[in-house]
């Protein structure tokens, strides 16, 4: 797999948001807005809405072995859970994991060269929710 053109993280990173894209229509999401050019840092990635509910969505995508994680912290998955609900709109984190379907070995699945297949592992929505007292300490606290 020399001189072989790689994936920049930016690539990947859209990668993701694309396969998040795709399944979110197959399943009948109405997306209202994408951002495939927004940096990890820019959430979120994808606005859409179905039967009722508008929701946010935050995508994340790692190289095989892993796969895509939140790792801002708690004050920034409060932050967004928080920016979602002022919207009147659910929280969700896709988690994507991608593997180079060229690899023949483990180290070489990982090499994210660009123009080749890849098996894709994602494994649905999960619901980003702030526990009770946190939801309720955010609608009774005193404005400033």
């Amino acid at each position: 797999m020399e001189d072989l053109e790689l994936m920049t993280p930016g690539d990947i990173h859209v990668f993701g948001i694309e396969i998040v894209f795709k399944q979110l229509e197959k399943d009948g999401w109405a997306i209202d807005s994408v951002d495939v050019e927004a940096d990890i840092k820019s959430d979120p990635q994808i606005t859409a809405h179905k039967d009722g509910e508008t929701a946010f969505f935050v995508v994340r995508t790692g190289l095989y072995p892993g796969r895509g994680r939140f790792e801002e912290g708690q004050g920034s998955f409060e932050i967004l859970v928080r920016h979602a609900m002022e919207h009147g709109a659910s929280c969700y984190f896709a988690s994507v994991g991608i593997a180079n379907a060229d690899g023949k070995t483990e180290a070489e699945m990982s090499i994210p060269v660009k123009g080749v297949g890849y098996n894709v592992e994602f494994d649905g929505l999960v619901k980003m929710e702030l526990p009770a007292d946190a939801v309720n300490e955010s609608v009774s606290a005193p404005a400033s």
